[in-house]
């Protein structure tokens, strides 16, 4: 005790510093990020009500709003960017610090990048803006399969692999790996038809069966903790994509639908 006391007194400065770094890692942009996507999430919601309401409004008088939501969006993903690299330096939840790694690194450049085009969008340039679309889709998708799956794998951190091969617990393990692959390969060759092929109407119901899959997943969760009686670690995951479940659902049902983005 008096050994440590000796190095923390000699390296305050030092620990002063980590704890600090930690604090902004761990709450501060957290935090952040959760208020801006707040109110991304809740001015998409408003502008779906603009775009499909009663009165719709053309997508080049709300398209600079549009962009604004999916900022936000990719502003809190790169808000547990130093979190996770934190947890790699440290060793200490190594792969949820990987899972975080990968998923800042599919979703925020093109959910950024989507942004920008978007926000500089004009109909005399001809910009295609449905392959960027399905291109952000498919990487965004991408960061759900690799947080859930990795999710499971940092569970065995304290056990072993056979804690995900038994009971409910191996049902929720594959339900995740089958219908989350499926939904990536789904929304992957949605935009394969979309960029190389021109079929809009093929690649919507491909990203159609993507969302389903993908809420059908969040399903098949909500199921396994119902059984294990595991309530309390819901808050600690992202349930809110089960809602994928009826968008894709509703684009399926609309007759010739297309991904085409006027």
């Amino acid at each position: 005790m008096l050994f440590v006391y000796n190095y923390v007194s000699q390296n305050i400065d030092s620990v002063d510093r980590l704890l600090r770094t930690y604090v902004i890692a761990d709450y501060y942009l957290p935090t952040i990020g959760e208020v801006l996507r707040f109110i991304g999430v809740s001015l998409a919601f408003f502008l779906i009500l603009m775009a499909w309401g009663p009165k719709p409004r053309p997508f080049s008088s709300i398209k600079k709003s549009v962009a604004t939501a999916i900022i936000f969006e990719g502003m809190y993903f790169l808000s547990l960017l130093l979190i996770s690299i934190l947890y790699l330096v440290r060793g200490t939840y190594i792969v949820l610090g990987i899972s975080y790694m990968l998923q800042v690194l599919l979703v925020s450049p093109v959910l950024l990048f989507l942004s920008l085009k978007i926000w500089r969008y004009d109909e005399n340039t001809k910009i295609n803006l449905s392959k960027w679309v399905g291109l952000s889709a498919v990487g965004y998708l991408t960061g759900i399969w690799v947080n859930n799956v990795f999710r499971w794998f940092s569970m065995t951190a304290s056990t072993d692999i056979s804690f995900l091969l038994t009971g409910i617990n191996a049902f929720g393990f594959f339900s995740t790996i089958i219908t989350l692959s499926l939904a990536v390969f789904s929304a992957a060759a949605g935009y394969y038809f979309l960029s190389k092929k021109g079929n809009d109407e093929l690649s919507a119901k491909l990203f159609a069966v993507a969302l389903i899959l993908v809420g059908v997943n969040f399903v098949n969760f909500l199921l396994v903790t119902a059984v294990t009686n595991a309530w309390r670690f819901v808050l600690l995951t992202e349930i809110w994509p089960i809602t994928f479940l009826g968008l894709g659902v509703s684009m399926l049902k609309r007759s010739g639908a297309s991904f085409h983005v006027q």
